[in-house]
């Protein structure tokens, strides 16, 4: 779901809000934020219970969801300075990565249920042949030991019998 962020810009720089309560019906208990560098692609992780407010802070990120029921994918260009940048709101079930197309971008995660490591989530290969995720290939991809050695979504849905 794309929330629409209310932004005011001048000369001196921009507000924007990412949240407002009177918005959502989710109690977030968590604000994470990573920091990357061009090329870096995190993801594809998820879990069955947690709701995630996705914002591109600074720099610009090509977003991939994918939900695991619908096998649908959507794909999005966040750019935390471009006027009409959107939220994200990612549901439990849903897959998630990011690749950082900027030489640096900073990320926004506004979760649900406390992120308490990699263990308690899923993770699937950053690359999964049945998600056919597009990354940009004229920048040099970088990626975690996690997400090299993730399963394939053919194995996750085989163990959440799906």
């Amino acid at each position: 779901m794309i929330y629409n962020q209310s932004k005011y810009f001048e000369d001196r720089g921009s507000t924007y809000t990412i949240y407002d309560c009177i918005d959502f019906q989710i109690d977030f208990v968590q604000d994470k934020i990573s920091k990357s560098y061009q090329g870096v692609i995190r993801g594809f992780h998820g879990d069955d219970k947690t709701w995630k407010l996705i914002t591109c802070l600074s720099g610009k990120v090509k977003f991939i969801t994918y939900d695991i029921d619908t096998d649908i994918k959507e794909e999005y260009i966040l750019d935390g300075d471009d006027k009409e940048s959107k939220s994200i709101l990612v549901s439990p079930r849903v897959l998630n990565a990011h690749q950082c197309l900027s030489s640096n971008c900073i990320f926004h995660y506004k979760i649900s249920h406390a992120y308490t490591g990699p263990e308690n989530q899923w993770s699937v290969y950053y690359n999964d042949s049945d998600i056919n995720p597009q990354w940009d290939s004229n920048i040099t991809s970088i990626i975690s030991k996690r997400d090299m050695n993730s399963n394939s979504l053919k194995e996750l849905k085989e163990t959440l019998n799906v």
